[in-house]
């Protein structure tokens, strides 16, 4: 589908919940200092500002974003050209390409809970899957402010007891700031500012709720790559806990080694098409050979 067919679809779509996530640059990236990540995060406050959307989750990767949030279409159509702009102009100023002219974004619809559960938990666990931080502790984003006392305990400047020429230089905008947001001298725009967190402590009650799940929905995480055309690349212990997991759901919890040659042809078909492991990743956490899981990868696709 060419961008200009696409802008309209976008511009066309109510109002709704819907996860926005930008191309991931290639030889490149979007965000090479702390410095330019802090200005992201005033950016994410702007669009809040400037366009009638809330966000609820966020996180800055290096060389792309993904939003949870909600508005219209022509909302989050708005919002990402000002992104873009913006960026694009900060680039520039740090001494780097500008983003290309046709840098473009996909704009998902959630339309259930457990789909919004599912599409907050990517994106926070964004970080961790490309090793940029452990659960709570990767800045550029919100997954340390929904059950956390750390927005309070790092403090800084209130905006509203800055002067007006100072917060138009910061932001690079005249629009007016909400005199109790937090202004962080490192991070930026501390997130709690703007961000909604009602959502994520309404879907995972506890922190051991979301902690848990952004630990262990494995699944989830490949499929939503997987739509998106990124890549889940887990680890050694997570592919042996993603094997547990799927003995515990789909084999009755038996061990590894009580099942039959026939099962763990099963299995091994299971970690390859619904998680995305390689006959290699497969071979050495079930114990059988990499020819044999190959072959057997192979006899499936041609069926």
């Amino acid at each position: 589908m060419n961008k200009r067919k696409e802008r309209e679809e976008f511009r066309a779509k109510g109002k709704g919940y819907y996860h926005l996530c930008t191309e991931g640059l290639t030889g490149g990236l979007i965000f090479n200092t702390v410095g330019a990540f802090a200005y992201g995060m005033l950016l994410m406050g702007l669009i809040c500002l400037k366009y009638s959307i809330r966000i609820y989750a966020f996180v800055l990767m290096p060389n792309h974003i993904h939003i949870i949030l909600s508005g219209t279409g022509a909302d989050c159509l708005e919002a990402f050209d000002y992104l873009k702009r913006k960026l694009s102009a900060r680039l520039l100023r740090d001494g780097f390409p500008p983003l290309p002219d046709d840098y473009w974004f996909k704009l998902e619809s959630i339309e259930s809970p457990e789909q919004m559960k599912n599409e907050l938990l990517y994106i926070l666990r964004n970080p961790l899957e490309k090793g940029l931080g452990i659960v709570g502790c990767y800045p550029w984003g919100t997954n340390w402010i929904y059950y956390s006392g750390m927005p309070d305990a790092l403090g800084g400047s209130r905006a509203g007891d800055m002067s007006k020429r100072n917060l138009a230089k910061l932001f690079g905008s005249n629009i007016d700031i909400p005199a109790d947001w937090i202004i962080h001298p490192y991070l930026g725009l501390l997130p709690n500012s703007f961000v909604d967190v009602s959502l994520v402590q309404k879907l995972f009650p506890t922190p051991k709720d979301l902690q848990t799940a952004l630990v262990k929905d494995y699944e989830i995480f490949f499929q939503i790559a997987n739509r998106l055309g990124e890549l889940a690349d887990f680890n050694k212990n997570e592919v042996a806990s993603i094997v547990s997991q799927t003995l515990q759901k789909r084999f009755g919890g038996k061990e590894l080694r009580a099942l039959s040659e026939q099962d763990k042809g099963k299995l091994a078909l299971i970690l390859n098409r619904e998680f995305g492991l390689s006959s290699y990743q497969i071979s050495t956490s079930i114990f059988v050979r990499e020819k044999t899981i190959r072959q057997l990868l192979a006899s499936k696709e041609v069926r």
